[in-house]
């Protein structure tokens, strides 16, 4: 299958990260599109210090910004959009942002958690394995 528009997912962990090697073999062999998406969480837990300091910037602008130093230091001969999505559900988001764009590939690293550990955190890989419309290239670390 020759993937058209790739969605790479990243959560700026160091799996996530590995997994663009991937990326950058498959759209350049298929000429494809890629999208590199970072799902943040606006209901994670901020530390009461955070609400007294001024910002600089929104979450949405330093996620933005880390995508970037991303795609420079590790798509850096792709064209490569950059999109970040607010969502208390990564999977859902991912799917739906699938959905909603295209894509007919998506990548995503797996931390290859097992157990424990796997049963109390889950797997973000796993749930868009099971949800997404679109083909999922899981990479293990």
């Amino acid at each position: 299958m020759a993937a058209k528009h790739i969605l790479a997912c990243i959560d700026f962990s160091e799996h996530s990260k590995r997994a663009l090697g991937e990326v950058v073999d498959l759209a350049k062999a298929n000429q494809s599109k890629v999208t590199l998406i970072h799902v943040s969480d606006p209901r994670a837990f901020t530390p009461p210090q955070a609400v007294l300091e001024p910002r600089s910037q929104t979450d949405e602008e330093a996620a933005t910004e880390q995508l970037a130093k991303v795609r420079d230091a590790h798509l850096p001969d792709l064209d490569v959009e950059l999109a970040v999505v607010e969502d208390h559900a990564p999977a859902r988001a991912i799917c739906d942002y699938a959905e909603n764009h295209g894509v007919d590939l998506i990548v995503v690293g797996s931390h290859g958690r097992g157990g424990m550990e796997h049963w109390l955190i889950g797997s973000v890989a796993e749930r868009v394995v099971r949800h997404a419309a679109a083909n999922v290239y899981v990479i293990r670390q």
